[in-house]
């Protein structure tokens, strides 16, 4: 059964923004009954993959990503963080906003990422993948 939080934190949302009581059971086939908040080992999870990409990018774009060895398909679960990195690839908090805005798992394998770098040039960051089928 899902637990939900009454004391959820609501940074900021529209006046009318609302919280849904549903909640919608995993997909049949995947090997669970029931999703919700599971233990380690009571998962339906088949498969984990994790990749990273770097991009010299500002503003706000889109961009496709593709991993060959990865399982990307419609229903996958993406997760997808984003950050500066220096020269050497190491990220830190500098004085760039990064966003993700919106990630769409496809069923040809790939990913689009929309994402906003708040920047006035290109800056190298480092989008992190996390994908679970």
């Amino acid at each position: 059964m899902l637990e939900t939080d009454t004391e959820d934190a609501v940074v900021a949302a529209s006046a009318d923004t609302e919280e849904e009581d549903a909640f919608e059971p995993a997909k049949s086939g995947y090997g669970a009954d029931e999703a919700g908040v599971r233990a380690i080992g009571q998962t339906n999870i088949t498969s984990i993959f994790w990749a990273q990409k770097i991009l010299r990018t500002h503003g706000t774009g889109a961009w496709v990503f593709g991993f060959p060895s990865a399982d990307v398909r419609a229903d996958s679960q993406v997760s997808v963080s984003l950050t500066e990195i220096d020269a050497n690839g190491t990220p830190f908090l500098g004085p760039a906003t990064t966003q993700v805005l919106n990630v769409v798992p496809h069923a040809d394998g790939t990913m689009t990422v929309r994402y906003h770098v708040g920047w006035s040039s290109n800056i190298r960051v480092l989008f992190n993948f996390i994908i679970a089928n």
